[in-house]
């Protein structure tokens, strides 16, 4: 019994090293290009997939999703690289711009999550505080963003922004002129 349960895990584990293409037809495909997941395979496909996103005037909603689950997978397998802070940054920003206001969210908090000592993780906050301000209209959520960026990472050059939109949310164009007039009226 265990000498056959061996068998049956070794041949199991080799299976996978075949990467073998199977088509719908059930026949091997020898026109599909076998892909590289290896940690450094996937950085060279982020990278050419970034310089395809980046080198383009109008965001394509189908590469930008393709860009996005790269980013996803690769922090997925290989979640100790801290380059994974700056690649869920850049797919929350993508998705924002895809007009995906929550999965933008989704993804800065998981950057914020997973690498709160990155140098990134005080404009996730900024970020999740500007689309619950300005997409959302959720002025509740929008302040708690603004505020923990405030309290967690004073220091950080994003905060002076966060804070002037934290004293603002919800106030509309008038009430931001008569307050800024009252300001400069006692110097």
């Amino acid at each position: 019994v265990l000498v056959s349960f061996l068998v049956l895990l070794f041949s199991s584990c080799g299976a996978g090293k075949n990467n073998e293409v199977i088509a719908e037809n059930g026949k091997k495909d020898s026109t599909v290009v076998k892909l590289d997941s290896s940690q450094s395979g996937l950085k060279k496909r982020i990278q050419q997939m970034e310089d395809t996103l980046f080198k383009a005037e109008v965001l394509d909603k189908k590469l930008g999703s393709k860009a996005i689950e790269l980013y996803q997978y690769y922090h997925k397998y290989y979640w100790k690289d801290t380059i994974c802070a700056d690649y869920l940054f850049k797919a929350a920003e993508i998705a924002d711009n895809m007009g995906f206001p929550q999965k933008a969210i989704e993804l800065y908090r998981s950057s914020l999550e997973n690498y709160p000592t990155s140098g990134l993780a005080p404009y996730c906050l900024f970020r999740i505080g500007n689309i619950y301000q300005f997409t959302l209209n959720d002025y509740v959520e929008a302040k708690l963003a603004y505020r923990d960026c405030k309290i967690e990472y004073p220091d950080s050059p994003i905060t002076k922004d966060a804070i002037n939109l934290l004293n603002n949310v919800g106030k509309n164009d008038i009430e931001m002129v008569r307050e800024f007039e009252k300001k400069n009226k006692g110097k």
